[in-house]
């Protein structure tokens, strides 16, 4: 009789889980709180009946291309265009859902507030939940996927005066829309991607918008000499030491943006503190709709004091975009042991307490990337476990291992929410991926197939490159590696024009990248 697996959330990250763990022989069961599956991306206007999780704002366009950010064995049409609205996102996950059937495995509407070990002796899990008729009721599974996302208990500001702010104040989950706040100034607290999000649309419908920042960030658009900025996760680029890597990065966002004059100067590199991906941004500074300001000192009545010394007056508005908290609710704090950074995860998938390898968080992660292909290869790591396929280490090796990582993010990034979860996307892939055996063998490539591995090596690093090998390979992931220039050209070819014109080829396009970093490599390795 085959395992069962209970897995709690049906968005991007649940859907995978599914499809994964039907892969490997298990029994899935997916507890999803809403009516429908995409987890965020599903738009709910906040006023709507049976809206029970936060969701991306209308407006919402995604940071990543469609190259990256879609499953390893799924890829995106085509003709969609590169970067996707938050209907089209959607669109894509509905349609993997469809492709495997995996939505007669999800329970709608099943809201999970308890999810507890049955005893030590079984290994099994007892997951408490109420139906759609509201009726309580519990079930045993014998291993727990969490796939619900971490965007649900948010920050709560510590600014001071605040509740006697006289205005509205809301988080970044509540937000939208633009229509609720026209005529009015607002003040917008944080500065990461939704921050910025908000304060660019806002500020094409209100008098004044306010960006209020403790510490500056980084600023990068959604391309790169013409490309997808994450189509530059290269493998080519690995081989490069950090520290290079982070100078040529550094030295490329300073020269299309001069962060000190628009306010947003920030201490950290960029490899400590990833950039906020954001096209319009620069554009509302320079044209005065947006004023960036320093941290809040104190609030008084609608008037903010900033630690500057500068205030500003008759505030309407101030929106909350600070981020969330680890919050898992339905898991006792025993048993995953949180910190105020974060989550002791073997591997930011497994905790060491209590039956290790039977409970597997999915999606606990910040990456310099995509997000779902890393859920992926997470979900498809825990199934291996779960189907005996793969061994855990022991849980003394585990715990040595966590604490180790811990040690070395501590001392290398800033100390913020979530800083001590940061990945890099393509270091990370490599890392799950050989514990299954599908990380890619660009040696073998070479010898039997040097056109896919010159692709791998010097192309973007598209998930289809984990299914080359290893359990789970798939005939078309050589077409799609080989298929990335027509993939990321089709939607743009709107308009016929002569094929001499400004004609650039794949490898003429990313020459001068490659070759820069193949120079800097050599420097490095003569000065050492």
């Amino acid at each position: 009789m085959s395992k069962t697996v209970a897995i709690i959330g049906a968005g991007p990250s649940g859907l995978a889980a599914i499809k994964n763990s039907l892969e490997a022989g298990l029994e899935p069961t997916a507890f999803e709180i809403d009516p429908w599956l995409g987890g965020a991306w599903r738009y709910t206007d906040l006023h709507e009946e049976k809206v029970r999780r936060s969701c991306v704002a209308n407006s919402t366009v995604t940071n990543t291309s469609k190259h990256l950010s879609c499953f390893s064995d799924f890829p995106m049409p085509k003709e969609w265009p590169n970067y996707l609205s938050r209907q089209k996102y959607l669109e894509y996950f509905q349609m993997y859902a469809k492709e495997f059937g995996l939505e007669k495995r999800i329970r709608f509407e099943a809201t999970v507030h308890a999810v507890e070990p049955t005893s030590a002796e079984t290994g099994r899990w007892r997951v408490s939940y109420r139906d759609q008729k509201n009726k309580e009721q519990v079930e045993e599974f014998d291993f727990v996927m969490v796939c619900s996302g971490v965007n649900w208990d948010p920050h709560v500001a510590n600014i001071p005066g605040l509740d006697g702010f006289s205005g509205e104040v809301i988080h970044s989950r509540e937000y939208r829309t633009w229509k609720n706040f026209e005529g009015k100034r607002v003040l917008v607290v944080g500065l990461g991607n939704s921050a910025a999000d908000i304060a660019c649309e806002l500020s094409r419908h209100t008098p004044q918008v306010y960006l209020s920042t403790r510490s500056g960030s980084w600023v990068t658009s959604r391309l790169l000499g013409g490309d997808p900025l994450d189509t530059f996760l290269m493998r080519s680029t690995n081989v490069i030491p950090s520290a290079v890597r982070t100078q040529v990065f550094r030295y490329k966002l300073e020269s299309n943006l001069n962060l000190v004059n628009f306010g947003l100067g920030v201490a950290q590199p960029p490899d400590k503190r990833f950039p906020i991906i954001n096209d319009e941004l620069p554009h509302r500074i320079i044209t005065g709709s947006i004023k960036v300001k320093s941290d809040i000192a104190e609030v008084q009545g609608n008037v903010v004091h900033f630690t500057d010394g500068s205030k500003v007056e008759d505030i309407d508005v101030v929106i909350l975009a600070i981020g969330f908290k680890f919050s898992f609710p339905f898991l006792s704090d025993t048993l995953l042991c949180p910190t105020d950074k974060y989550i002791p995860l073997y591997k930011y998938v497994f905790p060491p307490s209590f039956n290790p390898g039977t409970l597997a968080i999915i999606g606990a992660i910040r990456v310099n990337g995509p997000v779902p292909p890393l859920c992926e290869i997470q979900s498809r790591w825990a199934a291996s476990v779960f189907a005996g396929k793969t061994k855990l280490p022991d849980c003394q090796t585990m715990v040595e291992e966590i604490e180790r990582r811990q040690q070395q993010l501590e001392a290398n990034t800033i100390k913020c929410c979530r800083a001590f979860h940061l990945v890099t996307f393509i270091g990370y892939l490599d890392e799950i991926s050989s514990l299954i055996g599908a990380k890619p063998n660009l040696w073998q490539l070479l010898m039997t197939d040097p056109v896919l591995a010159f692709r791998c090596i010097f192309g973007p690093c598209l998930p289809a490159q984990y299914r080359l090998f290893g359990p789970g390979t798939w005939q078309g992931a050589r077409d799609i590696i080989m298929g990335f220039e027509e993939s990321k050209l089709c939607p743009l070819r709107t308009r016929k024009t002569s094929p001499k014109v400004n004609k650039v080829g794949w490898m003429n396009s990313r020459l001068p990248w490659v070759l820069g970093l193949l120079v800097v490599l050599i420097l490095f390795l003569l000065v050492n």
